[in-house]
């Protein structure tokens, strides 16, 4: 079984035109949602669409720590349904992370994948962080998956590491 990796970016202001539509996650979206996160993991992980949306439903009920819904995004199709999403908290209750936001998920429906969705979706959220304030995010990815670590990596996200930064109480 693969570990985990934490990786940290700092935030910043769109640079060019976004290249993708997106929007701001909406209350309405949680069964879509919980649809395309379902069929996103559905050959890795062993749940039901149900829980999947169940999951989805306890990141907008604070769950996971705060909601920040101007910054969780999806990509809509011709229709306004989600085929990408990516699910942002403040104060993930976990002490061995930064405490800065955190993506909790960033997923794709399979039939649209490799036509920059992610890519678009992160920068975005970015952009929607630093707007509000923040200066970094963090996230945690499995670290056998290579086409995850690409993305960041490209996106200038880098490994943490907790010995060196200041700012973590212990």
């Amino acid at each position: 079984m693969a570990g985990t990796i934490t990786l940290t970016a700092q935030t910043v202001p769109l640079e060019r035109e976004p290249g993708v539509t997106t929007r701001p996650v909406e209350e309405g979206d949680i069964p879509v949602l919980g649809q395309l996160f379902f069929s996103s993991y559905a050959d890795s992980r062993p749940w039901t669409e149900d829980e999947a949306t169940a999951d989805v439903r306890k990141v907008y009920a604070d769950e996971f720590g705060r909601f920040l819904r101007d910054a969780s995004l999806v990509v809509p199709d011709g229709d306004g349904r989600p085929v990408a999403a990516l699910l942002v908290v403040d104060g993930f209750p976990d002490a061995a992370l930064p405490d800065v936001p955190f993506v909790l998920e960033l997923f794709t429906h399979p039939d649209h994948r490799r036509k920059g969705y992610a890519e678009e979706l992160v920068r975005q959220s970015l952009a929607k962080l630093a707007e509000a304030g923040y200066e970094q995010v963090a996230l945690r990815i499995s670290e056998d998956n290579a086409a995850a670590l690409a993305l960041y990596l490209t996106l200038d996200f880098q490994r943490w590491d907790p010995a060196a930064d200041g700012d973590i109480d212990y």
